[in-house]
Parts: C-alpha cells; structure tokens; sequence
C-alpha cells in the first residue's frame, strides 16, 4: 500500500467517491419513487448508507477498555470497521401506508429528497473536482 493510501487526503477523496456513488444511486431509486406514485400496492425504498460511514468512522477512533474473550470462539469487542467497505443498501418500506391503494410513495417528501441529493451529490462532485484539480497542480509542480 502506497505512502498516499494512509493519508487523510486519500481517505477524503475515497468517502466523497463513494458518496457520489451513493448519491446516484439515491437519485435512481427516488425517481423509481416518483415513477409509481399512481402504482397500486408500490412501496417506497430508500438507500441507507450515511449511518453505517457515520459508525465505521466513529470505530477508529475509539480508545476504552479492551474486554477479554474467554473463547477464541466469542465475538470480539469494539472492532473497528473498515469505512471503505461500507456500501450503501436499498431498503423498501413495507410498514406505512400513505393512501387507500395501499401505495405509500408521498410525492412531497420524494420531491425534498430529490432536491436535497442533488444538492448533496453537486457538492460532493465540486469536492471531487476540487481534489483532483489540486493532484494536477501538484503532479505540475513536482
């Protein structure tokens, strides 16, 4: 593993990649979203991802109290996950019923969504761009 892999830069770059990715990905099941809104018994799906970074970046940093295994066969305690194999997972919602069709697509909310991971997915893309474009200058430089 290369000297730049360890960075914090390339941990930047790497979690706004795969944010991109996430975010497209969103953009693809919100549309199927809105798409059957008029669908008898559709149910919505949602892409979760945010949570499982949030916890897999919040492992590395914990420092407590190492628990003891008494069993090599026992769970270990306060693993700390690797972020970059956090992937996002479409989940569908088969609890709430938004109408009588059964149908539970509120185009309200899928409309917010749909603007807010736009606006999400152009800043992480500037982010992105900005990122490479400063490999550029420097690759330049060198």
């Amino acid at each position: 593993m290369s000297m730049f892999a360890d960075t914090t830069y390339a941990k930047t770059m790497t979690i706004a990649k795969k944010l991109l990715n996430v975010y497209g990905l969103r953009a693809e099941v919100i549309a199927d979203n809105i798409a059957n809104v008029s669908t008898p018994n559709f149910k919505r799906s949602d892409v979760t991802f945010e949570y499982q970074l949030a916890r897999a970046l919040d492992s590395e940093k914990y420092d407590g109290i190492e628990a003891k295994r008494t069993d090599p066969r026992h769970f270990p305690f306060n693993m700390p996950m690797d972020y970059s194999q956090v992937s996002p997972t479409i989940t569908v919602d088969y609890d709430t019923n938004y109408r009588n069709d059964k149908n539970n697509v509120d185009i309200d909310k899928e409309m917010a969504e749909e603007a807010k991971n736009t606006l999400r997915y152009q800043m992480f893309s500037q982010i992105v761009n900005a990122q490479y474009r400063d490999i550029r200058r420097m690759i330049g430089n060198a």
